[in-house]
């Protein structure tokens, strides 16, 4: 029977406290990145005039247009 001696692992100790606390900050990260993105996304919005274009040019039957038709222009 062999006998194995094993040696102190210092850096053992260091991993157990780095990575579950570099996951916590990745989890923080995302978490904040997340909101950012959806309060930026709600402020800002998307400004799409061909598709309010195309809601006008649609055939006319029962539904309402979804914008109103601009007056007619006129020379003086």
């Amino acid at each position: 029977m062999k006998m194995v001696l094993s040696l102190p692992r210092p850096w053992l100790g260091l991993w157990s406290v780095f990575v579950p606390g570099l996951a916590l900050l990745l989890c923080l990260a995302l978490a904040l990145m997340g909101c950012v993105i959806r309060k930026k996304r709600r402020m800002e919005g998307m400004y799409r005039p061909s598709a309010e274009e195309s809601k006008q040019t649609r055939p006319r039957g029962a539904e309402r247009p979804g914008l109103p038709l601009p007056k007619e222009e006129r020379l003086i």
